[in-house]
C-alpha cells in the first residue's frame, strides 16, 4: 500500500533561505515527489527532524487537506494501484490535485497531430483531418475523451460512414473508404497512447482500448484495374475535339504516366526538367517513410517526347506547366480522373482512372514480357525487401530501361514484337 507524506528536503534550500513544501508518495519501497506551491523559512520547521510544524501553521493545514485528498483517491484504485510505479501515481495525483479534466480530448490531439504531419510536407495529413472531420460530424461536438471511445460507437461510427455519399457523389463511401477513416482513427489512439502513457513508470493516463473489441474491416480484394494493349492503344488512338481540351489533357497525362512506367499526377505536377534525357525525381508518396527518398531515374523515351514538348514549362522551372494549368495538383488529378472516365465510357473501359496506367504498366511487364517481380517491383519504385543488401548494391537504372522499352514495344510496337519472336 502506497503512504503518504509531507516533506521537506533539507538540501534543497534556496537562494532566499526557504524549502519548498513537499508531498511524498511512498509505493513498493519507491518514492516520488509532488512540489507544492508552498515555501517555508526555518521557523516553520522543526529543527529537530526537520519536518513543517504542525502547530498554529495554515500552510500545513492546506497542504494536509491535499495529503487527505491523495489519500482518498489512492484508496479509490484499490487493487489497480500495483499496476503504477510511485512516480505514476504521483503524476496521477498532479491531474487530481489541479483539478484537470479526466480524459483527453481526442479532437484536439487529433487535429494537431494531422497539423504535424501535413507541415512535415505528408500528405497523408489530409486523411486524418478527413476522418477526424467525419468523426466529429457523427459526435456532433468536440467534447470527446479517448475514455469516451468505446467499441460500440466505433461499430455506429462505421455504420454511419457506409450511409454517408462518396467524395464524387456518385454511391456511398466504398469499403475501402470505411477501412480508410477507421484506419486512421485506430491509428491517432494508438499515438495518443504512446505519447500519454509510459508503462514502464505506471503512468496510464489512456487505460481503454476499444480496438481491442472493434475490428477494422478487411481490405476488400482490389478489382484489377489493368487494360488489355488494344485498350491502351484505343486510348492513344481515341479523336477528341479541339474545343474539349480538359479531354485531351486526360488522355495525353494517361500516356505520359505509361510511357513514364506509371508516374502518378502528383509526381507529374512538381516533377524538374529532365537532366541528360532522363527524369530524377523523389516518389512523393512514400519519400517521408523510406531512407533513399524513394528516388528514381526514368530515362525519356522517343513516344513520350511529342508530349514534353507540348506540354513544355515555357519557364523551365518545372518538366511540364500543369501548375500553371490548374490551381493545385488536387484540381489537376481530379479533372484527369473525371474525364478519363468520359473517355472510358466512350470506348467501352468502366470507372477509367490515371490509376490503370500505373496498374497495367505493371501487369503487362510481367505477364506479357516476362520481366522478374523484382524489377517490376524496382520499375514502380516499391520499397525493396532486401533491406540491408540494398545498403551494399548501387541502384542499376538501365533495368528499369529495359523493362520500359519492352513494355513501350509490346502494347505500341507489335509489329517489332512479333518480328522477334519470328527471329527466335
Amino acid at each position: 500500500m502506497a503512504t503518504v507524506k509531507i516533506i521537506i528536503l533539507k538540501h534543497q534550500r534556496r537562494e532566499d533561505n526557504t524549502w519548498n513544501v513537499k508531498i511524498r508518495i511512498t509505493h513498493e519501497r519507491q518514492s516520488s515527489y509532488i512540489a507544492t506551491t508552498h515555501y517555508v523559512g526555518s521557523e516553520l520547521i522543526n529543527k529537530k527532524t526537520f519536518e513543517l510544524k504542525e502547530r498554529n501553521n495554515p500552510i500545513y493545514d492546506q497542504v494536509m487537506l491535499d495529503v487527505l485528498k491523495i489519500r482518498a483517491e489512492l484508496s479509490k484504485l484499490g487493487h489497480s494501484i500495483d499496476l503504477y510505479s510511485a512516480k505514476g501515481l504521483c503524476e496521477l495525483m498532479k491531474d487530481k490535485l489541479s483539478n484537470k479534466p479526466e480524459g483527453i480530448n481526442f479532437f484536439d490531439f487529433g487535429y494537431a497531430y494531422a497539423d504535424k504531419v501535413l507541415k512535415e510536407g505528408r500528405r497523408i495529413g489530409e486523411n486524418y483531418r478527413i476522418a477526424i472531420s467525419k468523426f466529429e460530424a457523427f459526435v456532433g461536438n468536440r467534447n470527446l475523451c479517448f475514455s469516451d471511445i468505446t467499441s460500440s460507437l466505433l461499430i455506429k461510427f462505421e455504420e454511419d460512414l457506409k450511409s454517408q455519399r462518396s467524395k464524387c457523389g456518385i454511391g456511398n463511401i466504398s469499403d475501402s473508404g470505411v477501412r480508410l477513416y477507421m484506419s486512421k482513427i485506430q491509428a491517432l489512439f494508438n499515438r495518443a497512447k504512446l505519447e500519454y502513457n509510459d508503462e514502464d513508470v505506471g503512468i496510464i493516463r489512456i487505460s481503454n482500448n476499444p480496438f481491442a473489441k472493434y475490428k477494422i474491416p478487411k481490405q476488400p480484394i482490389t478489382r484489377k484495374r489493368s487494360l488489355t494493349d488494344e485498350q491502351i492503344r484505343a486510348i492513344k488512338e481515341y479523336r477528341i475535339p479541339e474545343n474539349m481540351l480538359g479531354v485531351i489533357i486526360a488522355r495525353d497525362v494517361f500516356l505520359m504516366s505509361f510511357f513514364m512506367v506509371g508516374m502518378n499526377t502528383v509526381d507529374m505536377f512538381y516533377l524538374n526538367p529532365p537532366v541528360d534525357d532522363r527524369f530524377e525525381y523523389e516518389r512523393r508518396k512514400t519519400r517521408t517513410r523510406r531512407d533513399d527518398r524513394a528516388f528514381i531515374s526514368i530515362k525519356v523515351e522517343p513516344e513520350l517526347e511529342p508530349y514534353l514538348e507540348r506540354y513544355k514549362d515555357s519557364v523551365g522551372d518545372r518538366a511540364f506547366n500543369f501548375f500553371i494549368r490548374y490551381a493545385s495538383h488536387k484540381q489537376f488529378v481530379h479533372k484527369v480522373n473525371l474525364n478519363l472516365k468520359k473517355i472510358g465510357n466512350a470506348l467501352g473501359i468502366p470507372d477509367l482512372t490515371l490509376y490503370a496506367a500505373r496498374h497495367s504498366w505493371a501487369t503487362i511487364a510481367r505477364n506479357d514480357c516476362g520481366i522478374s517481380m523484382d524489377d517490376v517491383a524496382t520499375s514502380l519504385n516499391h520499397k525493396s525487401g532486401y533491406n540491408v543488401t540494398d545498403t551494399y548494391v548501387k541502384k542499376d537504372w538501365s533495368r528499369i530501361d529495359k523493362a520500359n522499352r519492352k513494355v513501350i514495344d509490346f502494347v505500341f510496337h507489335p509489329k517489332k514484337k512479333d518480328e522477334e519472336k519470328a527471329g527466335e
